[in-house]
Formats: C-alpha cells, structure tokens, sequence
C-alpha cells in the first residue's frame, strides 16, 4: 500500500494553514457583492452601441427631482444630419426634444428625456435609446437610424 505523496501532503498542508484566511475572504466578497459593489452601475454613466450620433459620457445625467434624463449628442457623419425622431425605452418612455433639429458634422445638441420612472439617488438606471435620421447625399435622402442604450446611476 502506497502512502499519500508529498504533493498531496503539501496541499493538505497548504489548506489547514491557510483555509481560514481563504474562507475569510470569499465571505468579504460574497458580502460585497451583495451590497452591489461590483455591479455594473457603480456611480459611472456609460453610452453603449452608438455608432454615428454619440453620446458624450460626461455629460449624462438623471435628475431624480425632476425625473429627467439629459444628455449632449455629437454628428459623428461627416455630412449635416436632419434628426426625425426616437424611442425609448427601459426607465425613460418619451420623446426626446430634439425631433426635427439638423446637425453639421461634428455639432452638438443637447437632449432631455421627460417622464422617466421615479428613482431615487444612486439608484441604477438603464435607457435603450434609438435615433431616427436622414442624410442628403447629392440628389438622394437616406434614412437611418442609431441605436445604443445609456446605463449609469441617478445623481
């Protein structure tokens, strides 16, 4: 009969040293998890999935007192863009008030969503957003549309 080898031994060894401490460890961070601490929205706002009319991180905010969303756009065409319109969905379902407004490449505009759902401070939200807008390109009108989501924390 073989005994056990010294690579077992010294695992073995290795986890009745030091178990408690991983132990320990592994409690902090289920605990923190819980708390929400490694969450996705941990106080940072972020604009995903735009690709011609983008969203301007720093300038997102969720206003909790009058339950808005405002937020600055930037022409990333190079060419002028009519905006026709939007949806929205998730915590803010309403119009934006930029419907109709041209914008030269690189121009930008500020957007405010009104009726978004009562948060309260620090809360999570999350809004999909698409942007319907046209192009002139010699004598031919195409129409497009962008769409991303913005996800942060009410301040």
């Amino acid at each position: 009969m073989k005994l056990l080898s010294k690579k077992g031994q010294g695992a073995l060894e290795y986890m009745q040293t030091y178990g408690w401490a991983i132990l320990v460890v592994l409690i902090v961070g289920v605990v923190l998890w819980q708390f929400g601490i490694f969450g996705q929205h941990s106080g940072v706002n972020v604009a995903t999935g735009f690709s011609k009319i983008k969203v301007l991180e720093p300038s997102i905010k969720y206003d909790s007192t009058v339950d808005t969303l405002t937020f600055d756009i930037i022409n990333g065409e190079s060419i002028h863009i009519r905006i026709l319109g939007n949806t929205t969905g998730g915590d803010c379902n309403s119009t934006m008030t930029i419907s109709n407004l041209g914008l030269d490449g690189g121009q930008t505009a500020t957007v405010t969503l009104t009726g978004c759902t009562d948060l309260d401070a620090s809360e999570a939200f999350d809004v999909p957003i698409s942007i319907y807008y046209r192009i002139k390109i010699a004598s031919d009108i195409i129409y497009r549309n962008d769409t991303g989501r913005i996800i942060g924390a009410v301040e």
